[in-house]
């Protein structure tokens, strides 16, 4: 738990010694006091797991944070201690809500500053953050509390590392059913989210956040410029205006140039869209060349999907651009390689086994 990478490991109190240095080969004794730095949703992941005892809390009442039944009613509170707070000064270990309540201080955070030597040792400040787990009988006492701020914990999803299995299988089993043909993927996919959501893998609540309408948006719109270029006859009218150039093309450059159309379309237009226009494109110039069209198609379907230059190329770019806050130059710099990469192989890979 501890070697997980958005967890550091600060120091060790064992005993009266404190070891400040700790080796990447270090090993927990029984009874060791860790002081770890990480995220709020890894500081409670940490609090749910055996073995570990996370926090301050009041010994009247006491918190099970494990998930089973009497950990269900355990909700993550942020406070911020206000300048009017009068446990000002004084140990954590002192504030008066853990004398009082069924709750649990989980950690503490402090503007550029790493607050120590450990946690019940804090003097607290104000400004200082709380992370706090919470009975449900609690919470409402804390956030009327004057001289704390309560925040916005919602974004805090709780880890479910015993239920990763589940997710894990179920992605596994829809893909491949659906490399075996036993179903399409669109059904399947729909299959497997209720799987997840039954089991909860994932709450509701967490599904419909994670879904970015503007990327969908963005996915249909594509879709229905594609469709909209087809049935205009745009397909025809690019068929006859580069048909008389690629005549003199030898096979390997001719799949090589539709090749590199398809791509720069896809990173304009999106790879569905694109594939709808370029198929009946490759077919009418492998007519219009002589070409066997099986290589051109298959040309296309790589091209289409092999989009990694831009956000929009194809619909997992967008939706990691949106997620992780990628910028735009971000594709360009590694995506241009990829594609010059990828493409080169394909295309020597299609003449030579495509016959």
């Amino acid at each position: 738990l501890l070697r997980r990478a958005t967890i550091k490991l600060i120091a060790v109190r064992r005993g009266t010694e404190l070891l400040r240095r700790v080796e990447a080969d270090f090993e927990p004794h029984m009874g060791d006091r860790l002081i770890v730095a990480g995220p709020a949703a890894e500081i409670d992941d940490l609090a749910r797991s055996e073995g570990l005892i996370v926090g301050l809390q009041n010994v009247g009442h006491p918190i099970r944070l494990a998930d089973d039944e009497r950990a269900s009613d355990v909700r993550l509170v942020g406070l911020t201690i206000a300048p009017t707070h009068p446990a000002l000064g004084r140990a954590l270990r002192d504030i008066p809500f853990l004398n009082n309540l069924p709750a649990r201080v989980l950690g503490i955070g402090r503007a550029r500053h790493l607050p120590g030597p450990d946690l019940g040792s804090v003097r607290l400040r104000a400004a200082d953050h709380l992370l706090v787990a919470a009975r449900e009988s609690a919470v409402l006492e804390l956030n009327e509390n004057p001289n704390l701020i309560a925040e916005d914990t919602s974004h805090v999803r709780r880890f479910r590392r015993r239920l990763a299995p589940i997710a894990i299988g179920t992605l596994a089993a829809v893909v491949v059913l659906a490399a075996l043909g036993v179903l399409p993927v669109a059904p399947l996919a729909i299959v497997g989210v209720a799987v997840v959501l039954i089991t909860r893998c994932i709450d509701p609540e967490e599904a419909w956040s994670a879904i970015d309408g503007s990327v969908l948006v963005l996915i249909f719109a594509m879709l229905a410029i594609g469709s909209g270029l087809q049935a205009i006859g745009t397909v025809d009218m690019i068929v006859a205006w580069v048909a008389p150039w690629l005549r003199t093309l030898s096979p390997l450059m001719l799949i090589a140039v539709l090749y590199l159309l398809t791509s720069v379309l896809t990173e304009t237009v999106t790879n569905n869209a694109v594939a709808v226009i370029m198929t009946p494109v490759a077919i009418g110039i492998a007519g219009a060349t002589g070409t066997d069209p099986r290589q051109l198609i298959v040309a296309v379907m790589f091209a289409a999907s092999a989009s990694f230059a831009t956000p929009i190329g194809y619909q997992t770019n967008t939706m990691v651009y949106a997620a992780a806050d990628y910028r735009f130059a971000d594709f360009l710099k590694f995506g241009i390689p990829m594609n010059l990469t990828v493409g080169a192989a394909t295309c020597v890979a299609i003449h030579l086994l495509i016959a």
